[in-house]
């Protein structure tokens, strides 16, 4: 087995080929995504190449291409170095993850990557859908749906059963659409 430091002289002799590959593989993406896709990529392909040495199989011929290329694809399936969500934006189209919020703040559910019209739109309608269409009870109710209170959560708190707050889950969507739809 090799030195860390070794391991990361490897590495880094060869970053230029992995980076090229992951250029080539984010092609498609608009500029700050791209340049984002591939920092997180070679960030995985350290990772995975790390463990690998720490195992002595860093010598094994085409490892660190074989590292490159799964990080790519774990890059396009969402997943960072930290192994978390990279965003925590409902708009992104991998969010996930429990959230809970004291008090409904907008600027939570919009992260940086979302695009400013959507962004403004959200800030700005979402607020008056709760104020105007919907009653307190309902308010609370959506709110703590929104903040990823379960069914069976929301059906205790509320006294209901959850095949209702199901029914609810519905209905807020529909009131939802219609109201941007006016």
């Amino acid at each position: 087995m090799l030195t860390l430091d070794t391991v990361q002289n490897v590495f880094v002799q060869r970053l230029p080929k992995l980076q090229r590959m992951a250029k080539i593989s984010f092609r498609h993406l608009p500029p700050e995504a791209k340049e984002e896709s591939i920092t997180n990529a070679v960030g995985l392909a350290w990772k995975s190449f790390h463990a690998l040495a720490q195992k002595g199989r860093e010598q094994e011929p085409g490892i660190l291409d074989s590292c490159m290329r799964f990080s790519i694809r774990q890059t396009r399936a969402g997943r960072t170095p930290q192994g978390c969500p990279r965003k925590k934006d409902v708009l992104a189209p991998r969010w996930v993850g429990p959230t809970r919020l004291d008090d409904f703040d907008p600027e939570e559910f919009v992260g940086h990557s979302t695009p400013i019209p959507d962004a403004v739109s959200f800030r700005v309608d979402v607020p008056e859908f709760l104020r105007t269409v919907l009653s307190e009870r309902q308010r609370k109710l959506a709110l703590d749906l929104a903040q990823n209170m379960t069914t069976t959560e929301a059906a205790a708190k509320y006294d209901l059963s959850p095949g209702r707050i199901s029914q609810f889950r519905r209905e807020f969507k529909e009131l939802f659409d219609e109201f941007f739809s006016a």
